[in-house]
């Protein structure tokens, strides 16, 4: 009988074992980072291109079912490939939390802090019952609503984007002090302007900068891009935005 003598095989599920790992030897080598600075690290970091430098590629199907190959866009591959050596010197880490990740947190601290981001977004979420979260959560939706885009994460999804919307995001800096340069590139359906276009950032410090979209057309798809901060000490921080545009 006649066996396969290997498989290839993609997919989250082949993917999470070594994401896992990863985020591991993150945690080993910066035992005092939270979750989500551990998740920034390899987000921001990762590549967009394959080993040849060219763009990664994903299977599309067509409508009579030939397979094709077309260039993979951030619903294909997330924030793009990881890379473990990079992952460990981000230079720039988004977290969830304000805690400082350069020092070891007080523990009740920082989940009340973390706690609550996420809460936040749960009650910012569109159609959501707070009462539903009340009994799932035993916490409260105050009545200052945000915008599920405000969570402080190293991507930026508008999946309904009318008119002009702006979101902040906040980076904290595990590197030693640098200056970095900020550029922004969008599909032409969606106008992203970022500020400011270049910020310095002390060493265990945190800077704030925002991100501005404008629906230019709307063609009903969603629209992709990205913001790049680029640092005088050779560090790299990308960040993925995806949106989609209606008319207001």
């Amino acid at each position: 009988m006649w066996r396969e003598g290997f498989a290839m095989i993609s997919g989250t599920s082949m993917a999470a074992p070594h994401i896992a790992g990863i985020a591991a030897l993150i945690k080993q080598n910066n035992p005092h980072w939270s979750p989500s600075a551990i998740k920034s690290a390899l987000m921001t970091t990762a590549s967009t291109l394959d080993r040849g430098g060219r763009p990664i590629l994903a299977q599309q199907y067509s409508s009579s079912g030939i397979m094709n190959f077309v260039q993979a866009t951030p619903f294909d591959y997330g924030s793009g490939a990881v890379d473990p050596k990079a992952a460990l010197d981000p230079g720039l880490v988004l977290d969830s939390s304000p805690v400082n990740v350069t020092d070891p947190p007080n523990s009740e601290l920082f989940m009340s802090a973390a706690y609550e981001d996420y809460i936040k977004f749960l009650c910012s979420v569109p159609g959501a019952d707070p009462q539903e979260i009340s009994n799932i959560t035993n916490s409260q939706c105050n009545s200052t609503r945000s915008h599920p885009a405000d969570l402080n994460t190293p991507s930026i999804t508008i999946s309904h984007l009318e008119g002009t919307q702006t979101v902040k995001r906040r980076v904290t800096n595990i590197a030693d002090t640098e200056t970095y340069v900020m550029t922004a590139k969008m599909a032409p359906e969606i106008a992203l302007e970022v500020n400011p276009p270049a910020m310095t950032v002390l060493s265990g410090a945190s800077r704030d900068f925002t991100a501005t979209l404008t629906v230019r057309s709307v063609t009903g798809e969603y629209s992709f891009g990205e913001i790049v901060m680029k640092g005088d000490k050779g560090h790299r921080v990308r960040i993925p935005v995806v949106a989609m545009g209606y008319r207001s």
